[in-house]
């Protein structure tokens, strides 16, 4: 029997090359027009720091066959509010003019996707290299964040997923999401439509 393994991301180059692949498997038409052609590179950079939303601190890897399969991106309310202002300092020294560009549309979308409330732990991606597909990773990695959640003291589990993501949308509604509410943003003449989806965690007393 072959055996999945969940570990915790350790800011190794060799990590940063399949967290930004991941990455872009999450939202691959979504990344480029929010962050430009650079957004590849600014994962890869963003990785190995520490303190940021994008940081390996905040990843969970599925390794499979001794191979990364899959990679959950996840932190709660209070990351966020600590970290978020260092991440978009990074995200300038790193893309520089292409992020000063992007500006106006990255504000746009953080006041939609990935807004948190109090209690809140996010799941800000999640994704399963094709050919592991089909194995439970995407499942067992989605429980993890809900773990994580608990340990962070958060009460409720929030994702944002695309509208068209018909897929993504039925396993989270079987793992317990619900609809919450809708919000898109219009990337070079496109508009992306995304679903908010929460679930409530219950307190073991």
């Amino acid at each position: 029997m072959t055996e999945m393994v969940l570990k915790a991301g350790e800011g190794k180059k060799t990590e940063a090359e399949h967290f930004a692949g991941l990455m872009e498997i999450s939202a691959p038409e979504y990344f480029p027009a929010l962050l430009g052609p650079r957004f590849s590179e600014m994962f890869k950079t963003l990785f190995l720091e520490k303190e940021n939303l994008f940081s390996h601190e905040h990843v969970i890897f599925a390794v499979y066959e001794n191979r990364i399969a899959g990679m959950l991106l996840g932190y709660d309310w209070k990351v966020k509010e600590r970290e978020e202002k260092r991440t978009g300092w990074l995200m300038l020294k790193t893309l520089g003019f292409d992020f000063l560009r992007q500006l106006p549309a990255f504000i746009s979308a953080a006041s939609g996707s990935g807004k948190l409330e109090e209690g809140d732990y996010y799941i800000s991606n999640v994704a399963v290299y094709p050919e592991f597909r089909g194995k439970g990773i995407g499942k067992a990695l989605m429980l993890k964040a809900e773990e994580l959640a608990e340990q962070s003291g958060a009460r409720r589990v929030a994702l944002d997923v695309e509208k068209d993501n018909e897929n993504a949308i039925r396993i989270y509604k079987r793992l317990g999401y619900s609809v919450e509410r809708e919000h898109s943003i219009e990337l070079g003449g496109r508009r992306y439509r995304f679903y908010r989806m929460t679930k409530p965690l219950e307190k073991i007393e």
